[in-house]
This record gives structure tokens, sequence and C-alpha cells, in this order.
């Protein structure tokens, strides 16, 4: 099994932070994961960084070679919305790594945004973590396979969707683990999405008076979003008809779709990725978008 192994901010630390085991390295957890997984027969990439967007972006550079993926996400766990997205979207089985003390693992399992779109999660205090991550890892993705192909049979095979894109981004690769260095995809290809829900025609609203009926209804087979859907939806959320979180919640799953390369109007591609990421950020209230706010996305997608 091919396994990507991410390490998030702060482990470049690891032996020097309060309650980290004396002496512990991330180049000896990253030696002895080599070690480990080589007596499995496994292969390993690894990726050390303390930028968000770096370890999102190694999730879908390697989405042609990882079968697996092992993610510490360090404090990123307790507050990264984005990270969240890109684990829910990156048709891996991925295993949660959190490296606490025992009084306190517990409650950063519970507080961790992860913890219902990862496979697994194995908490301790030194690379024992990150070996026994690796054999739920195994398990996790031996059972995927069984449910695979138990849901197959009798029927023919469906296509395979394809798999999550994104720009490229460095990060930092550390040496004594890696079984080779992470390489740099190019642009991903264009597919067309699935067709779901989407708002029908184009709705208008001014502040102070209900908006009509946005009539909402299902997106045509291969076509793309445009922004007079996400007019629609603003438009909903100003006149009370879709609340902060259902917005937030849609705005989401259009950005992980565009992210896989669905289809989109010619054209607006940066512009409604940027526009759908303001969208479900605001859920968070240091990016809580004001009426005023919601109307100027509005008037910049004209």
């Amino acid at each position: 099994m091919n396994v990507l192994v991410i390490h998030g901010p702060t482990l470049s630390f690891l032996g020097q932070r309060p309650g980290d085991p004396p002496g512990l390295t991330l180049a000896e957890v990253d030696r002895r994961l080599a070690e480990r997984a080589r007596a499995l027969g496994h292969a390993l990439r690894t990726l050390q960084s303390n930028h968000e967007g770096a370890l999102v972006d190694a999730l879908w550079e390697q989405r042609g070679w990882a079968e697996g993926v092992l993610l510490n996400p360090g404090p990123l766990a307790l507050g990264s919305h984005v990270l969240r997205a890109a684990v829910a979207a990156s048709r891996m089985p991925v295993v949660e790594v959190m490296l606490a003390p025992a009084k306190g693992r517990a409650a950063m399992q519970r507080r961790s945004l992860l913890k219902d779109v990862c496979a697994a999660h194995v908490a301790g205090t030194g690379a024992e973590a990150y070996l026994e991550a690796l054999e739920r890892l195994a398990r996790a993705r031996g059972r995927a396979a069984g449910a695979r192909i138990t849901k197959s049979l009798g029927r023919a095979a469906a296509p395979v969707a394809p798999a999550p894109a994104a720009r490229a981004r460095g990060g930092k690769t550390l040496g004594p683990a890696r079984s080779e260095p992470l390489p740099r995809s190019g642009a991903p290809a264009e597919a067309p999405r699935s067709p779901g829900p989407s708002p029908g025609s184009p709705a208008t609203k001014t502040l102070g008076r209900a908006a009509p009926q946005s009539g909402a209804g299902p997106r045509a087979p291969g076509a793309g979003l445009t922004r007079a859907e996400v007019r629609a939806r603003i438009a909903d959320r100003l006149a009370g008809r879709l609340t902060p979180a259902g917005l937030a919640t849609w705005a989401r799953g259009e950005w992980v779709a565009l992210q896989r390369g669905a289809a989109v109007e010619a054209g607006q591609r940066d512009r409604l990725e940027e526009v759908l990421q303001a969208l479900f950020l605001a859920v968070q209230p240091r990016s809580a978008l004001s009426d005023t706010q919601l109307v100027e996305w509005m008037a910049a997608l004209e």
C-alpha cells in the first residue's frame, strides 16, 4: 500500500514541546515508520508543514499515488474547517494521529473537527501512536475494499469517480523516513459532476423586502455551476429561506465539487471558488458576513 504521512504545524518541534517524551524527534518517528512500512510491504511519502494550505494541497496532489493517509493535524484538528473539507473529499482512508498526554487525549478526540471524516483515530505520546495508526490504516483500507466488492456483486461495475484535484503548492519534505520525494502535479482536467440540487433561476433581493421563491430544482446532467445559481442561494439566505449554516453547507459542497474538477460556467471558475469559500467560511465568527456584504457578493457575480 502507498501511504502518505502528513505531519502538521509544530510537529517539527517534537520532543521540545511540553508533554512530549524527552529525546523524541520527528526524524525518529519517521525512521521507525519507515522500518515498519518496509516490514509490511508499504511505500511511504512524508511531509511536514506549519501551513494549513500545504496540508490540503498534499492531500490532493498525491491523490493518484496514495492509497491511504496518516495525518497528524496538530492544533488544526481543533479549528480547521478547510482541512476537514479536504479530508472528506480525499476519497482515501485517513487515520488521524494525535500526540497528547494520556490526561488530555479523550478531550482532544472529542473536540477534533476531523473525527467524523476519518476512518480511525489513534492517540499516544510517541512513535507507537504512528505505528498503531499504520496498522489501523491497513485494516481500514481492507474493509473499504471488501465493501466495494460486496456492493458490486450481481451487477455491472460502475465507472470510477474522478479523484479530487487542486492547485500545486510546495511543502517541506523530511528526509530520513521518506522512500521517495513528493512530486508536484499539474493542473487538473475538467470533469462533469453528477446532478444535484441547485437553484433553478436567479433571484433578486432588496434589503428589507422578501425576495421571490427561487424555485430550486435538480441540475441537468453535465450542467455546470453558474453565477446565477450562487446569487439565488445568497438571495434565499437574505430572504430568510435559508439559514447561515444551510448556505455554508451548500457552498462547501459546491466548492469541494469544483476542486474535484466539476463543470462550471465558462471563465468563472476562480471567481466562483472565491465566493463559495467566503460563504462556507462565514459560519466562523471571525469570518461572518453581514447582509450588506452578501449583497456586495451578489453584485460581484453580475
